[in-house]
């Protein structure tokens, strides 16, 4: 009988704890640090960084390719005044190993790093895993998130 009211009181605490976590999960739809729309100053630059991996297939170079595409396309003004910028990054060069672990690349991923003055944030963008093949989505995607954090407008991709 012991047992079972040990067991039923651990029961409670484990409900009871876990009722806390979604009420306070609630609360809050997103945390401060990843919302772009926030009363900040426009940022003086943000920097495109697309990585990929040469070794596993080529065809990890088409989405970088297509996002810079892009960005000529939708941002010229942009990236000849230097507010925006886009580089591809081959993981398997040796050249490259400082900046890969300064975002915490793996291949396929995509970064914005916002610059206002003194401060960096850099910015995953995990959905490119989703769009990859899909250039309609991709560009989507790349020209919401570049306006997010270039403008504060923000759109659903």
């Amino acid at each position: 009988m012991w047992r079972f009211m040990r067991t039923s009181k651990a029961n409670i605490l484990l409900l009871s704890l876990l009722m806390l976590g979604w009420l306070t999960a609630c609360s809050n739809s997103a945390p401060a640090s990843n919302r772009a729309n926030d009363q900040l100053s426009p940022p003086d630059r943000v920097e495109v960084v697309y990585f990929y991996d040469s070794k596993i297939c080529q065809c990890e170079k088409l989405p970088g390719e297509h996002i810079q595409s892009t960005l000529f396309i939708n941002f010229s003004s942009e990236l000849a005044s230097g507010k925006l910028t886009y580089q591809m990054v081959d993981l398997n060069d040796r050249n490259n190993t400082a900046i890969a672990s300064q975002y915490g690349a793996t291949s396929l991923s995509l970064f914005l790093k916002v610059v206002r003055a003194d401060d960096q944030q850099i910015v995953a963008v995990p959905e490119i895993l989703l769009v990859k093949d899909d250039y309609d989505a991709l560009d989507r995607l790349v020209n919401n998130r570049i306006s997010e954090y270039l403008y504060g407008q923000s759109n659903s991709w």
